[in-house]
Order: C-alpha cells, then sequence, then structure tokens
C-alpha cells in the first residue's frame, strides 16, 4: 500500500456541508416555538382577565382596593387591636395578619419546646421513655402536616358539642367545637409597674446566678439558686402589685 500525498489546492476541492433549511434548523425552531408558546400563553391569560373583567361588570362589582374601606360586617373572635362588625375590611386584613404573626410565634416557641423535650426523652437511658419519643418522631415525621390538620379537625374538633350544648369546666371554662374559651385578664391601672417589677425580677435573677456561680467557683459555698430566683420572680412583682392595688 503506497500512501497518496495531497496535490496543493486538493483542500480547497472539499465542499462545505450544505445549509440545513430554516425549518429543519434548531435554533430557528427553538426560537419560533418559544415565540408562538409566548403568544398562547398570554393570549390565553389576556382572554381570563377580559372574561373576568366583562363579568364583573355586568354584575356591578368594581375593581381595586376601595372596597377595604367599606364596613366588614362581621367579627372576630380573637383581635389583639380593637375591632368590630362596623371598622372595615382593612383593618380586618391587619386583625388577621396580626393574628398570624401571634399564632407563629407561639406555635415556634411550643415547637421548639416540645422538640427539646421529646429529643432529651430519646436520649433518655429508660426504655419506656426512649421508645415512646422515638414512636411519636417516626409517626408524627412521616405523616403528611396537611393529614395531621384534618384528624385533629374532623376526628377531634368535630367530636365535640356544639356551642350551646359546650363542655363547662367549673364556671369560667368552656370547651366546643369551635374552641376552647377562658376568662382573659383585664389589666387596671398601674399593672406597667408591676410589668416593669417582672422585667427587673428577671435581670436580677440573671445577675445573681452569675454571681452564685462566681462566687461557688471563688469560696465552694453553694446557693439555692433555683428557689431564691423563684423567690424573686413572684415576690416583686407581687410586692408591686398590692403596693399599687
Amino acid at each position: 500500500m503506497t500512501d497518496q500525498a495531497l496535490q496543493p489546492g486538493t483542500a480547497h476541492n472539499i465542499s462545505a456541508p450544505a445549509k440545513p433549511p430554516p425549518w429543519n434548523d434548531p435554533v430557528i425552531r427553538s426560537v419560533v416555538f418559544q415565540i408562538v408558546a409566548i403568544i398562547c400563553i398570554g393570549g390565553f391569560f389576556w382572554y381570563i382577565l377580559d372574561n373576568t373583567l366583562t363579568n364583573m361588570a355586568k354584575r356591578g362589582i368594581t375593581t381595586g382596593f376601595k372596597f377595604l374601606n367599606t364596613e366588614a360586617g362581621f367579627g372576630i373572635l380573637m383581635s389583639l387591636i380593637e375591632y368590630d362588625e362596623s371598622h372595615s375590611y382593612g383593618r380586618t386584613f391587619v386583625v388577621g395578619l396580626l393574628n398570624t404573626v401571634l399564632v407563629s410565634f407561639l406555635g415556634i416557641i411550643l415547637a421548639t419546646i416540645i422538640g427539646f423535650i421529646i429529643g432529651i426523652a430519646r436520649l433518655s437511658n429508660n426504655w419506656l421513655i426512649a421508645k415512646i419519643a422515638t414512636v411519636y418522631i417516626e409517626v408524627l415525621r412521616n405523616i403528611p402536616l396537611l393529614l395531621q390538620i384534618f384528624f385533629w379537625y374532623i376526628a377531634v374538633l368535630q367530636t365535640l358539642p356544639a356551642l350551646r350544648q359546650s363542655i363547662m369546666l367549673g364556671d369560667s371554662f368552656f370547651l366546643n367545637n369551635r374552641g376552647f374559651y377562658m376568662p382573659r385578664p383585664v389589666f387596671g391601672d398601674g399593672f406597667e409597674f408591676v410589668t416593669a417589677a417582672m422585667i427587673i425580677a428577671i435581670a436580677a435573677i440573671v445577675y445573681f446566678r452569675r454571681w452564685a456561680h462566681k462566687r461557688q467557683d471563688e469560696t465552694g459555698h453553694q446557693y439555692h439558686v433555683f428557689y431564691i430566683s423563684l423567690g424573686i420572680l413572684i415576690g416583686l412583682p407581687l410586692v408591686i402589685f398590692l403596693a399599687v392595688g
């Protein structure tokens, strides 16, 4: 076999591949398909919007946020701010937002406490406590939250009696399918002094605990930190409460 050398100018005789027609060009096709998809999606949303506005106009329903200034006409059981049926939809929205923030805040704290307790129980040397914690973790973690909500609503709340047949716990607590009702404290004049005393008591407890631990490291003397702290936490606000009446 002999090698044949390429003659000068042979490379120029090799023709370049033919350019495909536009309908077979992948770049052009992708651009066309994207444009068609955008037009179809935009047309669909435009049809929905136009149809909605037309039907609302036929029924005399206006668009915009002017309805936020109209009277709501319904009450809300729990409200962190003043609210009744005569307030506007805008204030109703604020009430719902504040209630959501409150429930979320309390839920985070409660979930943290429960998670900490269950985690410690899971690591317990007590066989029964550890197994109960394990079952609790594995069952609740593997069940979707939505199913848990349905369970508590259908299997628990719906089985409770109606409002007029509420379960009475003493003379002040009522349980029914709408919830659990109890008296709320009514803070009178001077209660801000009790609140300030509570804050001062907490600060004093923190300082006392640090001082007691430092004193124990220096002298070896132990103080009853828990009982003294409990006395400060209860005693100081109680004294201020009795003083201001």
